[in-house]
């Protein structure tokens, strides 16, 4: 891979934004914990995870910075779970007429409540926290560059190394889920870069089309995973039959896309992502 060039400035400038994004969405996660605003918290953490992960050691150990990060993360994992908890919900949905819908549902609202309230106690601790902030004298740019460069090659690799993986065997869940986790970091990644052209634009929209098909697959594998937990009677047996069947259906929509937009190597957005400096 060729190197990618991120000045300080515009760093700093993307960090700044994402800093800012996460204290925003965090007062209308406090206000209100809705789906949305929980899906926006996660993907703000996300996002400044990416930045600060992107900072060399130095600054990754700062206090307010590891302090800052360490509680964020425990917010999105708690919210990850709650969010687990409402795709299931609307999963089942579908079923409301069936005898095990009541009993299913109201054994997944008691577990949310709980996380949710442990949840909140998280956001604000957090939001007691201050907010980290850096300056240009805090970076050492060839440091920086390095970093980054290092975070995005890594990515790169573990995908690539896990696409072969997840297109031959349906089953290998695990390799499916982490490649979606860094499908999704490597997107993060890329959308600190300068906005030179199109071709930054057109690689994070390929990425991101593969995290969205990868994160309907995991959905339907953390409803399965559940069913299979909770099955007791026939009330439930159809109702994975039909989650099975449905997963299995993405799963060869993603294997054809990845055939068909993929399959040259000139094409491949690994490559690609070399194109971008």
């Amino acid at each position: 891979m060729v190197f990618l060039s991120i000045p300080s400035v515009h760093f700093l400038s993307r960090l700044e934004a994402n800093v800012q994004r996460v204290d925003k969405r965090l007062n209308d996660y406090l206000k209100d914990p809705n789906e949305s605003n929980i899906h926006d918290i996660r993907t703000a953490i996300r996002r400044v995870d990416a930045s600060f992960g992107s900072l060399p050691k130095k600054e990754r150990h700062k206090n307010n910075i590891h302090d800052y990060i360490t509680i964020a993360k425990r917010l999105f994992k708690i919210n990850s779970q709650i969010r687990d908890y409402d795709i299931i919900n609307t999963n089942l949905e579908k079923y409301s007429s069936d005898t095990a819908y009541t009993q299913l549902t109201e054994s997944l609202n008691r577990r949310r409540k709980t996380k949710l309230s442990n949840a909140i106690k998280i956001a604000t601790s957090l939001r007691q926290l201050p907010v980290p902030y850096l300056t240009e004298s805090d970076i050492v740019e060839k440091k920086l560059q390095r970093r980054y460069n290092k975070v995005v090659r890594r990515l790169s690799e573990r995908i690539e190394l896990n696409f072969p993986v997840v297109l031959t065997n349906m089953n290998k869940i695990v390799e499916l889920h982490e490649m979606r986790k860094d499908c999704k970091k490597l997107r993060y990644q890329l959308e600190l870069m300068p906005d030179q052209n199109n071709k930054k634009t057109h690689e994070i929209s390929e990425v991101e089309d593969i995290q969205d098909m990868l994160g309907s697959i995991h959905d339907s594998d953390t409803m399965i995973a559940y069913l299979k937990r909770v099955r007791r009677s026939k009330d439930i047996t159809h109702i994975l039959d039909n989650e099975i069947t449905e997963r299995n259906t993405k799963y060869g929509e993603f294997v054809q896309f990845c055939k068909r937009n993929l399959s040259s190597s000139r094409n491949n957005f690994f490559n690609q992502i070399c194109l971008l400096a």
